[in-house]
């Protein structure tokens, strides 16, 4: 009887610890998965979708924004992710292109609303380039109601280009203007890969502009990273190494508990070319944070 009355308190003591944790955390990951291409030798989506995949589950990251993901590689995940939902298209439009997406628990939170815009001069045009950028690049976001706390938040995911300076310089700006535009002063995470170094202008343009650096929020002893994000599929991590994919966040109620870049490597294999990051959350008051 004495057992039997230790293993209930136990069991209680269990889901009462499970249930604060989930009312108050929120994890969330930028995670830039390599496009699937040919050429990346042990490193190709084939022997890596089912360990990403996996990576997802095991941290149970709460919202994923994902960047350089193909049509396929969309379906692969939905497939090793049923316990997710995807949200976003193609930068070529529809299901052409690389996408943005954002995958959320679907258990978890209540899409309220959701759209993608590009990075240019006519946000709302599909496929258009903008500034000096070489490819098209696109912003997909969300609007979440967290049913287990009843928090709304926003979720901005992105990719900016990779050759074109004035084109990053100018999606800083103009992501920043739209997050304002679209969330007010609501709870907002933005995820993805920035393309640009901690001290280059893009990143100054986003913190000039109230959002926040997770990694530069947080003391060190609350960090967990190799210092880089971009391991290039390099065993020995030569050259110049620095973050290029972030997790920024602005607006009351949401503040970071822990950062980590997850440095997914077995000898000569990789998780990604880029490293993900993953961030915990909490929701500091229900009086701060927006509620519907």
């Amino acid at each position: 009887m004495k057992n039997f009355i230790i293993t209930i308190a136990f069991t209680l003591a269990n889901l009462a610890g499970t249930a604060q944790k989930t009312e108050s955390g929120l994890t969330v990951a930028s995670y830039n998965i390599r496009y699937n291409s040919p050429d990346d030798g042990v490193n190709v989506w084939e022997n890596r979708k089912e360990w990403l995949s996996h990576s997802i589950n095991f941290f149970d990251i709460d919202v994923v924004g994902a960047q350089e993901v193909t049509y396929t590689q969309l379906t692969d995940m939905q497939n090793f992710l049923p316990d997710y939902q995807s949200i976003g298209v193609g930068r070529e439009g529809g299901k052409k292109g690389e996408y943005s997406p954002i995958f959320y628990a679907k258990d978890r939170f209540e899409v309220l609303d959701s759209s993608t815009f590009w990075l240019s001069e006519t946000p709302q045009k599909v496929a258009s380039k903008g500034w000096d950028a070489a490819l098209p690049r696109i912003v997909t976001w969300t609007k979440f109601k967290d049913k287990n706390s009843g928090n709304t938040f926003y979720f901005f995911n992105t990719h900016f280009d990779h050759r074109g300076k004035e084109a990053r310089k100018n999606s800083a700006a103009l992501i920043a203007e739209k997050i304002k535009e679209i969330a007010g002063n609501e709870p907002v995470i933005l995820t993805g890969d920035f393309n640009t170094a901690p001290d280059a202008e893009p990143h100054k343009i986003l913190i000039d502009n109230q959002l926040l650096d997770t990694f530069s929020e947080l003391p060190a002893e609350k960090k967990y990273s190799p210092g880089y994000t971009f391991n290039s599929w390099d065993v020995e991590a030569g050259g110049n190494r620095y973050r290029i994919d972030y997790v920024f966040y602005t607006g009351e109620g949401l503040s970071p508990e822990k950062y980590q870049v997850l440095d997914g490597q077995r000898g000569r294999n990789f998780i990604s070319d880029h490293f993900p990051v993953i961030v915990k959350f909490k929701w500091e008051n229900s009086e701060a944070s927006n509620k519907q």
